[in-house]
């Protein structure tokens, strides 16, 4: 009975709350190289990082890209971490399926979530990334430091998509933004 009930919620979700609309003609070269973390809802990864967040993706196995993200924690340390991430599907390039979970070798994409890039700079300058359950997102850059009007136009795509700009804190950069603060606030 717990197993029907937890079925019934799992799939019982409307299906305008999971749907985030991925851009069109999406360049995967173009997504290869290193991005700056501008603004990112928290989670696991921005609790463990205070600063300078980066990842640099690469071709991996398979078709995958590897991802290794770098930052400063709050005590100064260097921290990194590797994940795999891969297009759920060819003809949808800006849907990613994410995992951190590697076991035996193996990367283990079932444990993973979700990633879609939901807009994009023309000349991939900067782009943004969330989940279809609003609760993950992040704005990358090529660059530390991202241009007030393309920071609002970053915030602009994240609002088109119903994600709450209050969720979303700047990540301190080098040559960037010093303090953390809401995006929502950084806007006004």
């Amino acid at each position: 009975m717990r197993f029907a009930v937890f079925i019934l919620f799992t799939f019982a979700v409307p299906s305008s709350l999971l749907a985030l609309t991925p851009v069109a003609n999406f360049d995967l070269n173009r997504y290869l190289g290193t991005w700056y973390e501008i603004a990112a809802i928290p989670g696991f990864l921005q609790s463990r990082c205070a600063r300078d967040t980066q990842v640099t993706y690469t071709s991996a196995e398979n078709g995958a890209m590897a991802a290794q993200t770098n930052c400063t924690r709050a005590d100064g340390a260097a921290d990194t971490s590797e994940s795999r991430t891969r297009s759920l599907d060819p003809a949808v390039p800006a849907v990613f399926k994410v995992t951190s979970v590697n076991f035996l070798g193996i990367w283990w994409y079932p444990f993973g979530r979700e990633s879609i890039v939901i807009a994009v700079d023309p000349e991939y300058r900067w782009l943004v990334v969330g989940h279809p359950s609003l609760r993950y997102g992040r704005i990358l850059s090529r660059e530390p430091a991202l241009a007030d009007s393309d920071l609002k136009a970053a915030a602009a795509a994240l609002t088109d998509q119903q994600f709450d700009l209050c969720k979303f804190v700047t990540t301190p950069q080098s040559n960037g933004r010093v303090q953390p603060t809401r995006l929502c606030d950084n806007l006004k």
